[in-house]
């Protein structure tokens, strides 16, 4: 994502100049219009990108890897009192099917729930723990929202924490003020991590 991100601004930099090119060469207009083309192009070259880094670290309101491995939270409560809408802060980890990472850590925003915001404090704990946290996003086509029944809730993960888990796979609904988000809270599912699958080594045997 980062390496397509940079080719696109590279390539929209690189056509700029070329066209700015062209029109020195080929153009019949005075000097002094091309040199002012050159400086406001070099100008908007400046701006672009001060305007891009400062927009570097902040976190994504695109939709989450359909797998993750958690590796820290903020939750955000709603503010009353201005009427501010509150949200949830994920950074992860996007992992293969062997529980690999594919992509370095990346922060997430999601509209506020109370059910999310229940799962993210119990992923969270576990977190503290020690323990290494699975995420996933399940499909919530359908209106009952059901989820994957081999994913396993993260307050089910440690029978020590309190909160109900999702029942015969039905994911957990909030209420309706948390209905309207970025990405359904029903389709975050938490559970363990589970072991790194690494694939098995070939074994070369030598002939006598």
């Amino acid at each position: 994502m980062y390496l397509t991100a940079l080719i696109g601004t590279v390539a929209v930099y690189i056509l700029l100049a070329l066209l700015l090119l062209s029109l020195n060469i080929f153009s019949l207009w005075r000097w002094w219009i091309k040199a002012g083309a050159i400086v406001l192009t070099t100008l908007a070259f400046i701006v672009l990108y001060v305007s891009l880094t400062g927009l570097v670290g902040w976190p994504s309101n695109n939709k989450l890897p359909p797998r993750f491995s958690l590796v820290a939270t903020r939750i955000v409560e709603p503010d009353k009192a201005r009427g501010g809408p509150g949200h949830i802060y994920l950074w992860v980890e996007e992992i293969d099917e062997h529980q690999i990472p594919i992509t370095p850590p990346r922060g997430y925003e999601v509209a506020y729930s109370n059910n999310l915001a229940k799962k993210t404090d119990e992923a969270q704990q576990l977190l503290k723990g020690g323990q290494k946290v699975l995420g996933q996003l399940q499909a919530t086509s359908d209106k009952q929202g059901k989820a994957d029944p081999n994913a396993v809730p993260a307050n089910q993960a440690n029978n020590n924490m309190a909160g109900q888990g999702s029942k015969n796979g039905q994911a957990q609904t909030g209420n309706s003020a948390g209905a309207e988000t970025l990405i359904d809270a029903a389709s975050i599912v938490f559970s363990d991590m589970p072991p790194v699958d690494l694939p098995d080594k070939d074994v070369l045997v030598v002939g006598q």
